[in-house]
C-alpha cells in the first residue's frame, strides 16, 4: 500500500476524556472548534494561515463573543473529527501519514476547509492531489480501496472527481494485456498456467458494494478490451460471493436489489454467460421472490442454451406456499423458451441435435422429479413430457425410466391416468435391455407389456418389415390397428420368403404374431381394459412356452375341428 508523510514536527495532540482534544503547548489556546461531539482547543494562527473557511468563521464570531476563546462549530465537515484532526495537524506542521484508507476523508475535509493554493502555496488540497495521481491511482488495490471509501463522502468525493478517477484507473488496468500485469492481485481460483490469467482482476472486485461494482463493470465495458466471456465470469464470481438465499440472509430486500442489478449487467452475447450461472440466478430469483420481469428475462436467456444444463440445475425449489416442493412450472417455461428459440433457428436451417440433447435432459429430469416430488400430479408429469414429445430420440429408454419411476413413487394413480402416462412411450423405440425390464414390470398395464412383447417378436423375426417409427421420436403408443397391420405384413413376408430360410423358423414367427394378435384383439372383445401386470404377469419365458405348444400338427387339428 502506498503512503505519504506530511510535516516533520512531532504529534502533540492529546486527549482529555473522549470528547476533548488539545495541543500540548506553552501557548494558551485561543479558539475552540466543535466537530460533532468533540471539542478541539487550538490556536488561531496556524489554522487561519491555511484555511479560508476557518478565517471566515472566526471573523464572524469576533464581535459576537466576549469569551477569551473564540468558539466555532463545523458539524458537517466530511470525515468528522478524525478528518478534521488530520487537517489541523497539517496546519501545525505535525507529521501526518496519508494512505488509501484515509486519503479520501482528508481530501474532502481539506476541500470543505478551503485549504487551497490561493490561501498558501503547497496547501493540503494540492499535496493530496499529488499523492492521489502519482501513487494511489497507479496502484491496482489502492484504487479499489479508495473507491470503496468514497461511498461515505458523497457529494464531496464526486465533486473532487475521486470516484471517476478511481473508475478510470480500475477499468484501464482490467483492460491491460495480462502479459503486462506486474502488480499484485488476488486470485482465489485455480490457474490454468503459470502466467497471469485473463480474468486476474475478477476476485479483487468482489469486495465492492453492488452500487460501486455496477459502476466498475459498466466502466470496464465502456473502456473495451475485456471480452464478454470474462465479464460474465466476473459476474458469476461476484454472485457466488455475495448472494445469500438461505436462512442467514438478514436483508431480503438488499439481496433482491443485488440480484436484479447483476442480472441487468449480464452481457447480451449468447456465449458470455454459462447456463449454470443463469440457472443459479433464476433459483435465487425464485427464493428472493423477485419480480416476474426478472424471471422472464432469465428464462429467456436459459432457453437459448438449455442443452447445457443438467438435471440438478432444473431442480428449482418452489416459493413458500406452493403445493409442490419443486417448481415444475418454471421448468415448463424454460422448455417453452427453448422451443421458441429452436423455431427461430429452424428457420435458418439449424439441425435437431440440440433438441435431442434437451429431450434426454427432460427425460432425466422427469425421472428425478417423479422420485423426489411427492405432490407431482399425473397431469403435470404428462404436460411436461409432452412438451418434448416431438423431439428426436435415439430410443425411448429415458421416457420409460421416467414413467416407471413415476408409477413406482405414485402408486395411487388411477387406471386411466396410468394409461395416459404410458401413451408417452413408443414401445417400438425401446432397447432390448429396456424391453427385458419392462416385460417383467408389474407396474405397467398388461396391454403395454403385450405391445412390447409383440414388437420384440416382430423385430426378431422380420426387422425390415417394421413400420417407420418416425425420425423425430413420436412418443404416441402403438395402436392396436398398427399391431394388426404389422402382423399381416409379417405373415405375407413369411409366405413369400419360404425358400430363403428354415420353414420351421418362419412358421414359428407367424404363430407368435398370430398369438399376440389374438391376445390383443381378444382383450378388446372381452372388454378388458387396462389391467396391471400384477394381476396377469407376462414374461418372455411364458411366451416361449406357448410357442412351443403350438405346433403345425396342433394347428391342423384345430382347423379340422
Amino acid at each position: 500500500m502506498k503512503f505519504m508523510k506530511l510535516g516533520s514536527k512531532p504529534d502533540s495532540f492529546q486527549s482529555e476524556e473522549d470528547c476533548i482534544r488539545y495541543v500540548a503547548s506553552d501557548l494558551a489556546t485561543d479558539v475552540v472548534v466543535n466537530v460533532g461531539d468533540v471539542k478541539f482547543y487550538l490556536h488561531k494562527f496556524p489554522l487561519l494561515s491555511k484555511s479560508a473557511r476557518l478565517q471566515k468563521l472566526i471573523a464572524a464570531t469576533i464581535n459576537e463573543q466576549q469569551q477569551p476563546d473564540d468558539e466555532i462549530s463545523i458539524p458537517d465537515i466530511p470525515g468528522g473529527p478524525q478528518a478534521f484532526e488530520i487537517c489541523a495537524k497539517f496546519c501545525y506542521g505535525m507529521t501526518v501519514t496519508l494512505n488509501a484508507y484515509n486519503v479520501v476523508a482528508a481530501r474532502c475535509a481539506a476541500e470543505y476547509l478551503e485549504m487551497y493554493e490561493s490561501v498558501e502555496t503547497g496547501n493540503l488540497v494540492y499535496k493530496i492531489e499529488v499523492f492521489l495521481n502519482s501513487s494511489v491511482l497507479r496502484s491496482w488495490k489502492d484504487s479499489i480501496i479508495v473507491l470503496q471509501t468514497t461511498r461515505s463522502f458523497h457529494p464531496w468525493s464526486g465533486d473532487a472527481k475521486i470516484d471517476a478517477r478511481c473508475l478510470e484507473s480500475i477499468a484501464s488496468k482490467a483492460a491491460v494485456d495480462p502479459a503486462r500485469v506486474d502488480w499484485s492481485y488476488t486470485y482465489n481460483r485455480r490457474k490454468l498456467n503459470n502466467g497471469v490469467p485473463i480474468d486476474w482482476w475478477v476476485d479483487d472486485l468482489t469486495e465492492l458494494s453492488i452500487d460501486l461494482y455496477k459502476r466498475v463493470v459498466s466502466s470496464i465495458r465502456r473502456k473495451g478490451g475485456v471480452s464478454p466471456e470474462v465479464i460474465g465470469e466476473a459476474l458469476e464470481v461476484y454472485a457466488a460471493r455475495r448472494i445469500q438465499t438461505d436462512d442467514h440472509c438478514h436483508d431480503v430486500e438488499e439481496q433482491r436489489c443485488l440480484l436484479e442489478t447483476l442480472i441487468s449487467l449480464l452481457p447480451g452475447e449468447k456465449q458470455s454467460v454459462s447456463c449454470g450461472i443463469l440457472i443459479k440466478l433464476l433459483k435465487s430469483s425464485v427464493s428472493l421472490e423477485c419480480g416476474e420481469d426478472v424471471r422472464k428475462e432469465l428464462s429467456k436467456r436459459i432457453g437459448e442454451k438449455l442443452g447445457e444444463a443438467n438435471v440438478d440445475d432444473l431442480l428449482i425449489r418452489a416459493s413458500d406456499g406452493c403445493e409442490t416442493v419443486y417448481d415444475v412450472d418454471i421448468v415448463e417455461t424454460l422448455i417453452d423458451e427453448f422451443i421458441t428459440q429452436s423455431e427461430k433457428r429452424d428457420e435458418v436451417g439449424c439441425s435437431d441435435s440440440s433438441k435431442a440433447v434437451v429431450a434426454k435432459l427432460i427425460d432425466g429430469y422427469l425421472a428425478e422429479i417423479a422420485r423426489i416430488e411427492p405432490n407431482l400430479s399425473p397431469l403435470k408429469f404428462i404436460a411436461t413430457a409432452e412438451k418434448v414429445s416431438s423431439f428426436p430420440r435415439s430410443s425411448h429408454d429415458g421416457v420409460y425410466r421416467a414413467i416407471d419411476m413415476f408409477l413406482k413413487e405414485h402408486p395411487g394413480v388411477t387406471k386411466s391416468e396410468k394409461k395416459s402416462i404410458c401413451r408417452l412411450m413408443d414401445c417400438r423405440k425401446l432397447s432390448p435391455e429396456a424391453c427385458a425390464h419392462a416385460v417383467q414390470n408389474e407396474r405397467l398395464p398388461l396391454r403395454v407389456v403385450v405391445q412390447i412383447l409383440f414388437f420384440e417378436q416382430v423385430r426378431a423375426t422380420a426387422k425390415p418389415s417394421l413400420p417407420p417409427s418416425g425420425s423425430h421420436g413420436s412418443s404416441r403408443t402403438t395402436t392396436e390397428e398398427e399391431c394388426d397391420s404389422v402382423t399381416a405384413t409379417e405373415e405375407t413376408r413369411t409366405t413369400r420368403d419360404k425358400t430363403n430360410g428354415s420353414e420351421k423358423t418362419k412358421a414359428k414367427g407367424v404363430v407368435m404374431s398370430r398369438i399376440f394378435s389374438k391376445l390383443w384383439t381378444g382383450k378388446d372383445r372381452d372388454g378388458v381394459g387396462d389391467v396391471s401386470s400384477s394381476d396377469t404377469s407376462e414374461s418372455p419365458g411364458s411366451a416361449t412356452t406357448i410357442d412351443d405348444k403350438s405346433t403345425p400338427s396342433t394347428r391342423r387339428r384345430r382347423s379340422s375341428s
